[in-house]
């Protein structure tokens, strides 16, 4: 028996300024960063009290990055760069709460991808109703480490972008029940939301 955990999660990058390298543009402009953010809707299932994912890093992909992914740009500042991974519960970033992973200055040019790196997830939940028991953990499977979400766009010089991607956790997370026991599954399904410049 299968079925889909409800619950949104979208993470916004903001694209700001821009550093002398090449990546298809020229430009005289000034350094600026990257910055992203995570952000989360309600979760519609009743005892689940977090929804835990591990993220090792963020890259941003220039358009002319090879096919062996040499050339992409690592947010190397913030959250994400800090010692060790970055647990976030999903759940703390509801009804428009965000919360940064990190930033990095990027150069102008075309880009048409963003990779989440994906070490871990977990479901903490419920499951006899008495808040004096401990809450059941149960992990999630990650088939691929590699979550990389399409987003074509073009950074001018002194350009701020904002990116929101939806990730899609009604999609993502399946629930198949075997034998008795609940075996979770993460298949990220992460889409461009919008984008507004700044």
């Amino acid at each position: 028996m299968k079925t889909k955990i409800s619950t949104a999660l979208a993470a916004v990058v903001t694209l700001a300024g821009l550093v002398g390298c090449d990546t298809g543009t020229s430009s005289t402009g000034g350094p600026g960063h990257v910055s992203v953010y995570l952000t989360d809707a309600p979760l519609d299932l009743t005892g689940v009290s977090a929804v835990n994912v591990t993220l090792s890093g963020v890259v941003l992909y220039p358009s002319d990055a090879d096919a062996e992914d040499t050339g992409g740009i690592e947010l190397e500042s913030g959250p994400i760069s800090l010692p060790g991974d970055l647990t976030l519960n999903l759940l703390d970033f509801r009804n428009g709460q965000t919360t940064l992973l990190g930033s990095q200055a990027v150069p102008p040019g075309s880009y048409n991808r963003v990779r989440l790196l994906v070490v871990s997830a977990e479901l903490v939940r419920d499951d006899d109703g008495d808040p004096l028991t401990p809450d059941i953990v149960e992990p999630i499977t990650v088939p691929s480490s590699k979550v990389d979400v399409p987003v074509p766009f073009e950074l001018s010089a002194d350009e701020s972008l904002q990116l929101t991607l939806d990730f899609d956790a009604q999609a993502s997370v399946q629930v198949n029940t075997t034998n008795g026991r609940n075996s979770y599954l993460l298949r990220p399904v992460i889409n461009l939301a919008g984008t507004r410049a700044s």
